[in-house]
């Protein structure tokens, strides 16, 4: 029994030195493979460290054969003009101003050849530790090679490099992942819907262009950041605003879509520069220039300023300072050669100018207003009507008339006109009529249209007739006043250029898309009962009522009845009271630390509307302040390069207006100008630091109008930053 014992004892004792054998033999073994796995992490993360390196070397270059280019270029164009090279000089000293100008063009070359000379290991190792680590970083000798690299097996080409030692691993680390992150950070742009359908890419019957008041709430954002009141929703989507460094603007008079796409082929950089190229809607040439416009926005955050003291919020002030019949001029035969009234000249019942309530062109779209306006638009609309065959400019003193509608579905499927009513200022019934419809009634919504089958037995007036009669009726100059509007319109078959619609002026409830009904409007506000008909809605009470509102509205501010704006009032009221000073508010707290200043360089003197904006951009700043806006007038375009090349990276936007004369894109001349042109655009592309946000805005001509805008977010390595486009 005792022999039993000790021999059951001996064979534990054995068995468990056996594992622990094992288990040793084991660790030795994972020791000896997670050592292998370090070394080749180590081994790749300093190949990796030499591509970047040799990234680094071409970038800068490259930089310097770009200069080099240019100052030839330069000192050619010098000697055709017949004035010597003596300017190519500068034009190469200062394009540079202390940061890395990047060229969009690489060289070719396999980054995963590690370059090894002639000259000892030690040398080369320490070389490359010291620009990474320091002088001092190799202290420890070099890790041996592992059997498994000797043999070849899965690793990196890193013949004649030197392994790391475990400090110059972690500063490797720590290098790779503050690029990483410096790329995560990068802003991009992404087109939305609407967007894409201005795309040059789209053919030209589907392209419905944007709006130049599109770009206006890009730079604005850009300028702003996310506490902008606009915002270019409605057609882009641009990530990490704050990371934007700066924003340069050049823009092309003369030069329109026509003339780009005739001579597309010449503009090889600018190809290869922008990968978003759209169309854009131009205001009437008779109306001022595209830098006029760009200019309205606030281009700095003390011009911001004096517009929120003045007119309470920013979002006030941006209403009041639009005009929102500018590209409605562009789409509508508005007559251009009649003479306006100067100032504002209001309507003696007003307290602010009524047009400042009319939508917007890009309003309309947005509402689903009809309007002639190309592309899918067009094709949707293109058997409407206009109200009237010409119309006259609108003015504060032009007359409203109230329009409502009543609709019954019929076999088509949709909702067809049977009711119309118009009532004047005074809330005189002027028109008022029931209407057959094309198709037969299948249901005559009595409960919401109070039509019924015996109303409508005796009923024989067209549509057609309707429409002729609306047309002698209203005066050229008439504002149409509504609720939601668009859906009357849409049952007349009828488009008008000025409108006011209460469900967009008025808003209770804090979210611009979320509308009010025009009962309940009319209850808060004229504390009236409407719409309480058993037989229906009556539609010369919803005309009045729509009158009604504007009015009451046009008596007190353009803020009363809008809790967007009201609130946006409340909040920088009490920002004032509480910081006693605008400038702490959480709309200035982010934009002080990045917004320097606006740069405008302009190619001979500016136009006096201009002038006038940026008086009073410099109005708002202190007197010990500097310049808000800083001009810079210039006598050629080369010399405007020079200067955008010199003070871009000094300013939060840099405007470079330059005029191309419609002769230089005769036939004969169209592909040397192109071409002149193209280097032009790629010499202001290098000025640009990497993550800067970079448009050229062709600007259309007297021949076309349409114009043309490019958009570029710089990358570190030069290239446009490329976001895929945000899906419908």
């Amino acid at each position: 029994m005792m022999w039993t014992r000790t021999r059951l004892a001996l064979r534990s004792i054995a068995r468990s030195q056996s594992l622990n054998g094992r288990r040793t033999r084991m660790k030795e073994q994972l020791s000896a493979k997670q050592h292998e796995r370090n070394e080749k992490k180590k081994k790749k993360l300093a190949a990796l460290a030499n591509l970047m390196e040799l990234n680094d070397r071409d970038r800068l270059h490259e930089a310097e054969l770009a200069k080099k280019r240019e100052a030839e270029e330069a000192a050619l164009e010098e000697k055709a003009s017949g004035s010597g090279s003596s300017a190519a000089a500068p034009a190469a000293e200062g394009a540079d101003d202390g940061f890395v100008v990047v060229s969009n063009k690489r060289k070719t070359r396999n980054r995963l050849t590690i370059r090894s000379n002639p000259e000892s290991q030690a040398e080369k190792c320490g070389k490359e530790a010291t620009s990474l680590k320091g002088p001092d970083s190799f202290d420890e000798p070099a890790f041996k090679r592992s059997r498994n690299d000797e043999a070849g097996g899965d690793r990196l080409p890193v013949d004649g490099l030197c392994p790391l030692t475990q400090d110059q691993y972690k500063s490797l680390s720590a290098e790779l992942r503050r690029r990483k992150r410096q790329l995560e950070d990068a802003p991009g742009l992404r087109l939305r819907e609407m967007g894409q359908r201005a795309s040059l890419e789209t053919p030209q019957h589907a392209r419905t262009p944007i709006f130049l008041t599109d770009i206006q709430h890009l730079l604005m954002s850009a300028l702003i950041g996310q506490k902008s009141p606009c915002r270019p929703d409605r057609w882009c989507s641009v990530e990490k605003w704050l990371s934007l460094s700066h924003s340069v603007v050049v823009i092309l008079e003369g030069l329109s879509l026509y003339h780009y796409l005739s001579n597309e082929s010449h503009f090889e950089a600018t190809n290869r520069i922008f990968n978003t190229k759209l169309e854009m809607l131009l205001p009437p040439q008779d109306e001022g220039k595209i830098i006029d416009e760009i200019a309205q926005i606030p281009l700095t955050n003390v011009q911001a300023k004096k517009l929120i003291d003045e007119h309470g919020s920013l979002e006030t002030a941006v209403e009041l300072n639009k005009d929102p019949t500018l590209f409605v001029k562009t789409i509508f035969p508005i007559e251009s050669n009649m003479l306006e009234p100067k100032g504002i000249d209001l309507h003696p019942d007003d307290k602010f100018p009524r047009t400042k309530l009319l939508l917007s062109a890009l309003q309309m779209v947005d509402e689903g207003y009809p309007i002639p306006l190309q592309g899918e638009l067009h094709n949707r609309f293109r058997h409407f009507k206009f109200t009237k065959k010409s119309y006259a400019p609108v003015t504060n003193r032009s007359p409203m008339y109230g329009v409502d509608c009543e609709m019954c579905r019929t076999v088509a499927g949709v909702n067809e006109l049977t009711r119309i009513s118009i009532v004047d200022e005074q809330y005189r019934t002027v028109y008022e009529t029931l209407v057959m419809p094309d198709n037969r009634i299948t249901d005559y919504l009595t409960q919401y249209s109070g039509i019924t089958e015996d109303i409508m037995k005796k009923v024989t007036k067209q549509l057609q007739e309707v429409q002729n009669e609306v047309s002698e009726l209203l005066p050229p100059d008439a504002i149409l006043v509504g609720q939601s509007l668009n859906s009357d319109l849409n049952a007349m078959r009828m488009m008008h250029p000025y409108v006011i619609d209460t469900s967009v002026c008025f808003n209770i409830s804090g979210i611009r898309r979320r509308k009010s009904k025009l009962k309940h409007l009319a209850q808060t506000f004229l504390k009236e009962t409407i719409q309480e008909n058993e037989d229906g809605h009556d539609s010369i009470e919803d005309s009045r009522a729509t009158l009604k509102l504007v009015k009451m509205k046009l008596a007190n501010s353009i803020e009363f009845g809008d809790e967007i704006l009201t609130q946006h009032k409340r909040l920088q009221e009490l920002a004032n009271a509480s910081s006693g000073d605008t400038i702490n508010n959480n709309l200035f707290a982010h934009v002080a630390t990045r917004d320097k200043r606006t740069a405008i360089v302009t190619v001979g003197d500016l136009q006096p509307r201009l002038k006038d904006v940026i008086l009073k951009a410099e109005e708002a700043v202190p007197m010990d302040h500097c310049k808000a806006v800083r001009v810079h007038e210039v006598s050629t375009p080369k010399e405007a390069v020079r200067k955008v090349n010199e003070i871009a990276l000094e300013n939060a936007l840099t405007i470079a207006n330059l005029r191309v004369p419609e002769h230089d894109f005769v036939l004969e001349s169209a592909e040397r100008n192109a071409a002149k042109l193209d280097r032009l655009i790629e010499r202001l592309w290098n000025s640009v630091a990497h993550n800067g946000l970079f448009l050229v805005l062709m600007g259309g001509s007297t021949e076309c109008s349409k114009g043309v805008a490019k958009i570029a977010i710089k990358r570190l390595n030069g290239s446009e930053q490329i976001s895929a486009p945000i899906g419908s």
